[in-house]
């Protein structure tokens, strides 16, 4: 029950000290709603850039292009050649007529249509080799690079490695940006719990004097630093939740990432969100509390 009592006169000193130094407390939180918010945004890109590649590996692997005037005896040995090679699940085989139909399809939900101009566009027929390990892509290509029928080959290697560049220089970069801007959380954190460590210095020596304990006077001030992280914390979610709606399209268009838009995705979202704010107001206030507790009694 004293324990109970004790919780309750930390928040109450908490809630009081934080509305008591409101320009400082709303700015630090402002600083970690910032810092959250990039958070949020750099864990949705990468989330969604990783989707991406788990994609482009569900999706074809290999495509060898073929030679023109193929007759359907060469094609089917080939087939039968390339299904017998280690790792290969599937065949599809892409006429010029399937190629065309995939370009207009792709100009048209672009919004577009496609203008030749009257030229006369041959586009190569194809095949569309899925495999059962996305690392076998480069042993089957090698195995099609003998072949007579086939002009060109290419695998999904290329796009996965520009996608993994992309993923390495977007998280630099978001790192980078969040240890900058955490420092200015954790500076604005300290500087608020210093103030109001000051402001209170008559208060904490009273105290002191009757033999309230280090931590009897500690904690309305850590609480009062976890609040602002806190706060910050549930005003992030709420943002997020707001634009949720318009987010999940373009996550499925751009990133190709259905399963990422689910509720689940969101939860562990939030759960990172608020377990950052309120452990960086806790530490900002526990650094605070640290070095001026003592020399503002």
């Amino acid at each position: 029950m004293r324990f109970v009592r004790f919780i309750g006169f930390a928040v109450i000193r908490a809630w009081q000290g934080f509305w008591r130094n409101a320009m400082m407390s709303l700015a630090a939180t402002a600083t970690v709603i910032l810092m959250l918010i990039l958070l949020s945004g750099l864990f949705i890109v990468i989330s969604g850039l990783n989707s991406g590649i788990a994609f482009i590996e569900s999706k074809v692997a290999v495509t060898a292009v073929l030679v023109d005037d193929l007759t359907d005896t060469q094609r089917a040995d080939l087939i039968t050649y390339v299904e017998g090679l280690d790792g290969v699940k599937g065949i599809l085989y892409v006429s010029p007529e399937m190629a065309m139909q995939r370009l207009q399809q792709t100009y048209a939900e672009r919004g577009q249509k496609l203008d030749l101009g009257g030229a006369n566009i041959q586009l190569f027929a194809s095949l569309e080799i899925s495999l059962t390990d996305p690392n076998l892509s480069q042993s089957v290509a090698d195995g099609l690079s003998s072949r007579s029928e086939v002009v060109r080959i290419t695998t999904k290697e290329t796009d996965i490695e520009k996608l993994l560049s992309i993923i390495g220089t977007i998280r630099m970069v978001g790192i980078v940006a969040l240890i900058l801007v955490g420092a200015v959380v954790l500076f604005m954190i300290v500087n608020t719990i210093r103030i109001a460590v000051y402001s209170r210095a008559n208060e904490i020596e009273i105290m002191r004097l009757v033999g309230a304990s280090d931590s009897f006077i500690r904690w309305p001030f850590i609480l009062e630093g976890l609040l602002c992280g806190l706060i910050g914390g549930l005003v992030t979610v709420v943002l997020v939740a707001i634009v949720w709606d318009p987010i999940q399209p373009v996550m499925v268009t751009v990133f190709q990432m259905p399963t990422a838009v689910s509720a689940q995705f969101l939860a562990t979202l939030s759960a990172i969100v608020l377990g950052v704010g309120v452990g960086v107001g806790a530490i900002g206030s526990w650094i605070s509390v640290r070095s001026n507790l003592s020399a503002a009694a």
